[in-house]
């Protein structure tokens, strides 16, 4: 089982060679489990709340959302590329040629999942100290994930293959979601 942290970490370390629990905007994740590339057109039904996230979204909304947006991608003409024999899906093909694609890109930023708002340091004013309380309760339960100043969200520190490893588990990726519940909850 995959998680949204799992792949934006994965994202992370293939393109920056960083690794963070953020839930950043725009095109983040590697590939979505399940994607499908069916045409997807947007209705009238489509809006903000309909793909905004939940603060600790379960990895089936995480997915749904991002399925939705990439098959919009899809629809727009961004092939899926294959890359070691796995599916990179439209993501790649878009890193892999942003100036062809972009127009693609800017035609679904009207389905591109959103953030939940607790999140988001713009929105939310206790944004800073609540992501400590997020980092004291996985250091407590044994995850080396840490701020990191002037980045958004938690970082595998030290970045080591075996602490990646680590924060990929099932055990380790629930943890991290009790705790971005526990810390961004209004108390």
């Amino acid at each position: 089982m995959t998680n949204r942290k799992t792949i934006l970490c994965l994202t992370a370390v293939l393109l920056t060679g960083g690794c963070s629990g953020a839930k950043t905007s725009g095109p983040q994740v590697a590939s979505v489990p399940g994607a499908t590339t069916a045409t997807v057109r947007p209705s009238a039904s489509d809006s903000a709340a309909d793909r905004q996230l939940p603060l600790g979204a379960t990895q089936e909304q995480i997915d749904r959302a991002y399925a939705a947006y990439y098959a919009c991608w899809t629809a727009h003409g961004v092939p899926s590329t294959k890359s070691g024999g796995e599916d990179g899906g439209p993501l790649l093909t878009y890193k892999l040629n942003q100036k062809k694609y972009q127009p693609a890109v800017d035609a679904c930023a009207d389905r591109e999942p959103l953030n939940p708002p607790e999140l988001d340091p713009q929105q939310n004013p206790d944004y800073w100290d609540q992501l400590r309380d997020e980092q004291r309760c996985v250091q407590a339960k044994g995850l080396p994930l840490q701020v990191v100043p002037g980045q958004q969200g938690l970082w595998v520190r030290p970045a080591t293959d075996a602490n990646y490893r680590k924060v990929r588990s099932d055990a380790a990726v629930q943890i991290q979601r009790d705790c971005e519940i526990q810390a961004y909850t209004k108390k």
